[in-house]
């Protein structure tokens, strides 16, 4: 018998022996040879099963394998061309000053309502300036050049300069800036242009519209290494930075302020009024904050800080999601409602959508807004349409987004018109005889 009709034979499971046992009347005893047919069996059905998990393998992994060279790639992009730059008619560089009775009505400044810009000078980053090597994670420092792209998108908050910003509308303005070889310079992961100039915006800006209020928050994101000393140097550092003549501290007619919130000379935040910081009308003003120890130390520029932990009340909403974000937004706004003393802090409503991975759902929002300037694009028209936007402006006057000048849904023109029209109903609220702070809050309690 040849070897293909044994290899027939052993598929059909018939047995050389057990056909030779018929033929002598099955009185044969059966060969040995023949237990190896089962373990043949056993063979081939393992064969098959490898191969199939191998087609199964190339059918998952081929494509994740696909997948992940794509996202890399895209992750490293800076933009697909998908982020525009918002309204720039420059519209707003007037919001206070031309409010009727504005001087007359003298409303404090924790009480006035404005258009916050988190992270205001980020239009400047750039990943030809690198990363920024100071900040929490050396991580992102570490990963930088094949993450670029990435870390750019999702640091840049604002699409035009601090001074067009202004022109849109903004009257609190967050900085973040890190000393790196000796230069101060914009950051948030990413670095950017140096700060002088941002502080020069703010100087230009203030110079050219007298009446108005602007309130600044810096932040120091060499915080967290050594001994703090860059941070500690900046206060003198801003002394030095003019326009026409003038720096920062000079636009401070009201002089130093109790800046810890400690009952010493000076105003405390809750005492600071339009008149005071604007002489009346007749000049702009400026309004500082930062954290004092062990951040920037004690020296002779102190005094013209807040520190934003003790005169500030400012929950950062950050979650993926417009439902989760406002259900945020409203328990602080209940928090500070619950309580008349809150009123006297400067109040911020900290409302940018981050990327965030605390649900399925939060991820694959992640990617598809692509960058903040996107997040932000949605968000901020949905926060505004709110029906709870009005109660929410009232306690927590200051409103801070991300891509403050968007246009997507004409946002920038109906958030300065939400803000202009809570301001000039407080000036009439205060121009009431007999009227007191506490009658703004009054009126809000019982719309």
């Amino acid at each position: 018998m040849s070897e293909s009709e044994r290899d027939e034979m052993r598929e059909r499971d018939i047995r050389p022996d057990a056909e030779a046992a018929g033929a002598d009347g099955g009185n044969s005893v059966v060969c040995p040879s023949v237990k190896l047919i089962p373990e043949v069996s056993r063979v081939a059905a393992r064969r098959e099963r490898k191969a199939r998990a191998m087609k199964i393998a190339c059918a998952v992994l081929v494509p994740f394998c696909v997948i992940v060279i794509v996202f890399a790639w895209l992750l490293n992009a800076r933009s697909l061309g998908i982020d525009g730059t918002g309204n720039t008619d420059s519209a707003y560089g007037t919001v206070l000053a031309d409010i009727e009775g504005i001087t007359q009505a003298n409303p404090r400044i924790v009480d006035i309502a404005m258009l916050g810009a988190h992270d205001a000078n980020t239009s400047s980053l750039s990943v030809s300036c690198g990363a920024d090597d100071s900040v929490e994670s050396p991580l992102l420092s570490a990963i930088f050049p094949i993450s670029s792209g990435f870390q750019y998108r999702y640091a840049v908050t604002q699409a035009v300069s601090p001074y067009r910003l202004m022109m849109q509308g903004a009257r609190f303005m967050h900085f973040k800036f890190a000393r790196i070889d000796g230069v101060y310079r914009a950051s948030h992961s990413v670095l950017g242009r140096e700060f002088v100039f941002d502080i020069l915006d703010v100087l230009r800006f203030l110079d050219e519209h007298p009446g108005e209020v602007v309130v600044l928050l810096f932040q120091c994101t060499n915080e967290t290494v050594g001994d703090n000393a860059d941070c500690m140097a900046f206060n003198e550092w801003l002394a030095g930075v003019r326009y026409d003549g003038k720096n920062l501290y000079d636009y401070m007619c009201y002089g130093t302020v109790d800046g810890m919130n400690l009952g010493f000379s000076g105003k405390g935040i809750d005492e600071l009024r339009y008149n005071d910081v604007t002489e009346n009308g007749a000049h702009a003003g400026v309004v500082m904050l930062q954290r004092f120890k062990p951040l920037y130390g004690e020296d002779e520029y102190s005094g013209y800080f807040y520190d934003m932990d003790k005169n500030a009340l400012h929950e950062w909403h950050s979650r993926m999601g417009e439902e989760v974000l406002t259900e945020s937004i409203d328990a602080t706004c209940r928090e500070v409602a619950s309580d008349p003393a809150n009123t006297g802090f400067l109040r911020v409503n900290q409302t940018q959508a981050a990327m965030s991975a605390a649900s399925l759902g939060d991820i694959f929002r992640s990617i598809g807004a692509w960058s903040l300037l996107k997040f932000a694009e949605g968000y901020n028209v949905a926060l505004l349409e709110n029906e709870s936007f009005d109660e929410w402006l009232k306690y927590m006057p200051v409103f801070q987004v991300d891509f403050l000048n968007s246009d997507e849904g004409d946002f920038n023109r109906r958030v300065n018109a939400k803000i202009r029209e809570r301001n000039e109903q407080i000036v009439q609220i205060l121009l009431a005889d007999g009227a007191t702070d506490e009658d703004i809050y009054r009126q809000a309690r019982t719309d």
